[in-house]
């Protein structure tokens, strides 16, 4: 490998937020982020000790841990259910998904038309 040498240049301000926020989401040091943008543009293979493929690995872990966490809570809230349902000798009825029904005109539904069918009669307004 080369020697390295230091260089430097002025960027706009909002240039450093973004490299500052790259390095934290690629858990990197700036200089790095910088480093493998150069290498790019120029064309050059780099091999870094903490490439994006260890932080992606990382944060692949991360998630199957909470994924197991969320499964063991599933399993958990699924026993306490049954046990509650057992207990009190009902079963939950199935749910069946309805279709939503076609209404050929909804955006002019008139306050006239408003269904009170399902009301208490003492609740209905005028009936």
């Amino acid at each position: 490998m080369a020697e390295k040498v230091m260089v430097s240049c002025q960027i706009p301000e909002d240039w450093k937020e973004k490299i500052a926020r790259l390095a934290e989401e690629r858990k990197k040091e700036p200089s790095l982020i910088i480093y493998e943008a150069i290498a790019q543009y120029l064309g050059e293979n780099v091999e870094t000790t903490d490439s994006r493929l260890n932080a992606l690995e990382t944060d692949v872990a991360q998630l199957g841990t909470t994924v197991n966490t969320l499964q063991q809570r599933l399993h958990t809230a699924a026993s306490i259910m049954t046990a509650s349902y057992a207990a009190s000798g009902k079963l939950p009825q199935k749910i069946q998904k309805q279709e939503p029904l076609a209404d050929e005109d909804e955006s002019e539904d008139e306050p006239d038309e408003i269904l009170y069918g399902f009301l208490p009669p003492e609740e209905r307004p005028f009936m």
